[in-house]
């Protein structure tokens, strides 16, 4: 056999499965491995016979696909370096030892491998502490009801809230046109209108509750109005 078709016979790598790739300036078998996501000793038992200190340049090699147990949903696959140990993982993508350890059954955390992969999970957020405000409506001094006075009381947990709304010393609604009052909350280009209910057996008072998902401009550009009139009204930043 030629030294010409001795090098053609080590172009054709069989492959299935794999990548076949063609070794450049500067490659070592640990940078493939962790540019592919697998591992030294994945990529040498799917070359039988390769010398990886003998890498060639132009010499084509397979490069498995990533070894070991695929990561479960809502974690990362992550290539072991020198001196990882899964305390420094741990603290670098700002999760719990005991994280790591649950989302890698099987693996001593004290015989980790260079080249190893692990499940590394996604940090856990902080829990969120619910929020409890009360905002005093005002009335307008040009409205319809200018003694009139109104309270909404705001429970947040994430963008979850609930809301009552109430408003007393009200004229019947009647007597502007309407129905029943509303409180119509604003943000940017958005409304949500609550419809408010007369409190049976107190004239005057009306009174709303909702439980929504609103986004965080609600909370800092957001404002009530007690419509119609409208009556009174109040900006949900100065919730407190």
């Amino acid at each position: 056999m030629s030294e010409y078709d001795e090098f053609r016979s080590e172009q054709v790598v069989p492959c299935p499965g794999g990548t076949l790739y063609t070794i450049r300036a500067g490659d070592t078998l640990y940078a493939l491995a962790q540019r592919f996501g697998t591992t030294v000793d994945a990529i040498l038992a799917a070359n039988p016979g390769l010398d990886p200190m003998r890498l060639r340049i132009g010499q084509q090699i397979c490069v498995p696909g990533a070894t070991g147990a695929p990561c479960p949903a809502g974690t990362t696959p992550y290539i072991i370096r020198s001196g990882d140990t899964f305390y420094s993982i741990a603290q670098r993508f700002n999760i719990s030892v005991a994280a790591l350890i649950a989302a890698n059954p099987g693996v001593d955390p004290n015989r980790l491998r260079i080249g190893q992969i692990i499940c590394v999970p996604a940090p856990t957020p902080p829990p969120v502490v619910p929020r409890t405000c009360v905002l005093a409506l005002t009335p307008r001094s040009d409205g319809p009801a200018p003694e009139s006075g109104g309270v909404l009381w705001l429970r947040r947990e994430n963008r979850e809230s609930e809301i009552l709304v109430a408003a007393m010393g009200l004229p019947a609604p009647i007597t502007l046109d309407a129905n029943r009052y509303t409180a119509a909350f604003t943000w940017g280009r958005t409304t949500f209108d609550l419809p408010l209910f007369n409190v049976r057996g107190l004239p005057g008072v009306w009174v709303g509750v909702t439980e929504q998902d609103f986004p965080e401009q609600f909370f800092t550009q957001g404002s009530v109005d007690i419509f119609p009139g409208p009556v009174m009204g109040g900006v949900i930043e100065d919730c407190r």
